[in-house]
């Protein structure tokens, strides 16, 4: 393998989606710069992938990532593949790549390394790239190649790999170019010779040809396929310090959130079973209490998300409402992994609030029918209470299954 042309390492990440999600699987994802100049890339599984990340960089992460590009296992085969599968609280390595099927998310990092011998050959990457689900982020690497040439090679950027470039419908580029080496100049060369839906630029950059550089004082931004609204390139510059809520609204997402956890931990005991038990009374399973309880948040959140930022698609995941007409999303799912769901709501509705800032508490939300944020806080608290209370009570009901 040293002695090919390129030496890719190739990382790959599959995972279920959510079953009847308004978007496309794993949408939209997250791209957070960090202190140092790493990067992380957090799916909504909830699985998180860091891109030079340093030591010093580590304790300010939401949680652990899951991989690293720079600690992935010698190859065996064509690639590594991390996964977590439903029912599982494992995340798992292999050193074995998967093909992308509909209700998967798939993530592939690659690597590159220049050999003596192959020191011009063409990169299939320009870097390091993480492909999620149909979206790929590229992350620039010019530590083994000299500004001049690959200047040189974007003036040179033939039609046909232009062409080839804009015709892969399947695949939307977001690169990033953070490094005080990427001038203002090569990224308006980068963005004319491939025209990437995004680039995310140093904060020195302020425009890049007659386009306005949208700078970002956090250090997020989503990104979905095909949200994309022009030819045009967007630019973002990030800040390396996540968003930090004021005090009243960090008080109104932690009660949410406490009334989440209790909610979360009473349906983690429940088997697969008394999930789907159905009383004879006729009232809700088990099962449809989370999934309403989550569905109703990640529906209200989103819909207010995208009128800020159409990054974040609507998503709609609230069962029917009457038991007759409800269907199982996921009938074989235990509760430890409706509790999961859960989480990845949680923090789905965490990891966007930046998208709150300056928004009237008390004014009904642009996006909303009739939600301020301050009642939907407030609503999602007591939802979780009443739903997991009246679960609760089918436990006492003729038939509950045994564990």
């Amino acid at each position: 393998m040293l002695n090919s042309k390129i030496f890719l390492v190739t990382f790959t990440l599959i995972l279920t989606s959510f079953s009847g999600l308004h978007a496309e699987e794993g949408e939209p994802i997250a791209i957070r710069h960090w202190p140092g100049g790493g990067f992380t890339v957090e799916s909504m599984w909830d699985l998180h992938v860091g891109v030079g990340l340093n030591d010093e960089t580590k304790p300010l992460l939401p949680r652990a990532v899951d991989a690293e590009l720079e600690k992935l296992p010698g190859l065996k085969g064509v690639g590594c593949t991390l996964y977590r599968d439903a029912n599982s609280a494992e995340v798992k390595l292999v050193e074995e790549s998967f093909e992308s099927k509909s209700h998967r998310m798939l993530l592939m990092i690659s690597k590159e390394y220049e050999t003596k011998e192959h020191r011009n050959a063409r990169p299939l990457y320009p870097g390091t790239a993480v492909s999620v689900d149909g979206v790929s982020v590229e992350f620039l690497d010019h530590d083994r190649m000299a500004m001049e040439k690959r200047m040189k090679k974007l003036k040179a950027v033939t039609p046909a790999e232009k062409k080839s470039r804009e015709g892969d419908k399947d695949l939307e580029h977001v690169v990033v170019a953070t490094g005080d080496q990427f001038t203002q100049e090569f990224c308006e060369l980068y963005a004319k010779a491939y025209r990437p839906a995004m680039m995310i630029v140093n904060a020195s950059i302020k425009t890049v040809g007659d386009i306005e550089v949208e700078a970002v004082s956090h250090n997020t931004v989503a990104f979905s396929k095909g949200k994309k609204d022009s030819m045009k390139t967007r630019f973002v510059s990030l800040g390396t310090s996540p968003y930090k809520m004021t005090d009243e609204v960090a008080e109104l997402f932690a009660k949410k959130e406490a009334s989440q956890k209790n909610s979360r931990e009473m349906f983690a005991k429940l088997s697969v079973e008394q999930m789907n038990f159905k009383p004879a009374n006729g009232s809700h399973t088990p099962r449809w209490n989370v999934e309403h309880m989550m569905g109703r948040e990640l529906g209200f959140f989103s819909q207010i998300y995208n009128a800020v930022d159409p990054s974040i698609p609507v998503m709609n995941l609230n069962p029917q409402q009457m038991p007759e007409d409800y269907q199982f999303a996921h009938p074989d799912w235990t509760g430890e992994e409706e509790a999961r769901q859960m989480k990845r709501v949680e923090n789905f509705t965490r990891r966007f609030a930046y998208l709150l800032d300056g928004m009237d508490l008390d004014k009904r939300a642009k996006g909303s029918r009739f939600w301020s944020p301050r009642k939907l806080l407030m609503q999602m608290e007591r939802h979780y209470k009443e739903h997991s209370a009246n679960v609760v009570k089918k436990m006492k009901l003729e038939g509950w299954p045994e564990k």
